[in-house]
């Protein structure tokens, strides 16, 4: 049994790193002798740091790759392939909604995904080894973005915050996604100095919540890849930094000796005058420099209609509203990324639809506004500000947020604020007070005739 454990844990390692074939398998008999177990167990660990080093190397290469891991290029590989499979009218569709989104992560203002479909084409005609070969596309298209220019060198002077700089760390965040962000961070010190006179900003979040057995691995590579003396004699300046709420995890002990508590007088960064807009009206009119859009709708009491007032400053817009709520405390990722994503401007949302359906239905472009209207229940827990924080972290600048806040919460003691706390920033999301004087009210035909009706009743029973 433990040998059996041993070999399992190797070969998720393995596969998580994109190391093994889809019909690969490491085996074993039990009936091979010991001597046997302790051989392959010493084969695959070499196998495993070769693999390691293979990748390493590739992303040496080719440094778009350090913005994937392994599987995830694999997975770009498989998608492309069948995209070719599919009928050519088709390709640029399915291309948008399968494909660009990675290619985004390179270059944020990339929407003409055809190009890179023709290039793979010709690659699938010359048989060109397909994971170089989208090294190769990755690193094209990363040197041609704005992605990697540099920003300022330090928190009071940014200006402008790269999401593909940050990584958010959960529970099921890899080893490998935090190498791949050190690898980011140390491109930078390849480059031309003369051209780029500063350096970007780079960042880990929440290191604290990353699985036990992630924890100790990233400490070795913290270890090795930032305070090893032969690492640092070949480096120039870079700017990584470590945001933790959590200063006993073994990451923030490794690099206790670059601390720095931060409190709001000490900086003047403020995340979200960067990532979103201030003004409704400038998000429905500005089209070059649009930023996403968050506005929160408040209530001191229950009953005041927060629902029926969302409704309606997004109908007097004429924009398409969609709805999500949120009434558990447990979040259902899957449910949530698979409403968002049908949303994602492609055709190929409509294939299942009827032809009326079709019809009543506008064609979604990446140009279109969209507004999503997130209804947070009473009974949602603290979770979902690790929720929010990814979602505003990864939004669209067409996309506005109008924010249903509870008036109260059952299980959780404390105002909206602390419970909410990443809707409640400093200084704050634009906030509607949702009262009897700016949403009176108002009797619809249906209420005016059970009204009615009750009056009628009344007077014939007395």
């Amino acid at each position: 049994m433990k040998f059996a454990k041993i070999f399992m844990r190797f070969e998720l390692t393995i596969g998580k790193r994109g190391g093994l074939d889809k019909k690969e398998m490491l085996m074993l008999h039990a009936k091979d002798p010991i001597d046997t177990f302790e051989k392959e167990k010493k084969e695959w660990i070499s196998r495993l740091e070769k693999w390691k080093k293979e990748c390493l190397s590739l992303r040496n290469i080719y440094p778009g790759l350090t913005y994937f891991t392994i599987n995830e290029a694999r997975h770009v590989i498989v998608n492309m392939d069948q995209i070719l499979l599919s009928n050519y009218e088709c390709r640029d569709d399915l291309a948008f909604k399968y494909v660009l989104p990675y290619f985004q992560r390179l270059d944020y203002s990339l929407q003409n995904i055809s190009p890179i479909i023709d290039e793979w084409t010709k690659q699938s005609e010359e048989k060109e080894e397909s994971l170089q070969f989208l090294g190769k596309l990755f690193s094209k298209t990363w040197s041609n973005s704005k992605n990697n220019e540099t920003a300022p060198d330090c928190f009071a002077k940014v200006d402008t915050l790269c999401r593909e700089h940050v990584l958010i760390c959960k529970e099921t965040t890899t080893e490998e996604e935090v190498e791949c962000l050190l690898l980011r961070t140390f491109l930078c010190t390849k480059e031309d100095k003369t051209q780029n006179a500063r350096t970007p900003l780079y960042c880990l979040v929440w290191p604290e919540k990353l699985a036990m057995t992630t924890v100790t691995k990233v400490t070795v590579l913290l270890r090795r890849m930032l305070l090893s003396q032969s690492e640092l004699r070949q480096m120039h300046p870079y700017l990584f930094v470590v945001i933790s709420s959590n200063q006993e995890n073994e990451v923030a002990i490794t690099l206790q000796q670059f601390k720095r508590t931060f409190n709001a007088n000490e900086t003047s960064l403020n995340v979200e005058d960067i990532l979103y807009i201030e003004q409704w009206k400038s998000f429905l009119t500005e089209k070059v420099d649009r930023k996403p859009f968050v506005q929160l709708y408040t209530s001191k009491n229950v009953g005041m209609g927060k629902t029926w007032k969302i409704k309606h400053d997004i109908k007097s817009k004429k924009l398409e509203r969609i709805y999500m709520r949120f009434n558990s405390s447990i979040i259902d990722w899957d449910f949530i990324v698979n409403t968002f994503w049908q949303y994602l401007p492609c055709q190929f949302n409509n294939i299942s639809k009827t032809a009326s359906q079709q019809d009543e239905t506008k064609e979604r472009t990446k140009d279109d506004l969209v507004v999503y209207h997130l209804d947070i229940s009473s009974c949602v827990g603290k979770e979902i500000n690790d929720f929010l924080f990814q979602l505003f972290f990864h939004v669209n600048p067409n996309m506005a947020f109008f924010i249903e806040i509870p008036s109260k919460f059952d299980s959780l003691q404390g105002t909206a604020a602390d419970i909410l706390y990443t809707l409640f920033p400093k200084p704050r999301f634009p906030t509607i007070d949702v009262n009897k004087d700016n949403n009176p009210f108002q009797f619809g035909r249906e209420a005016q005739y059970c009204i009615i009706n009750g009056l009628k009743n009344s007077k014939l029973t007395t």
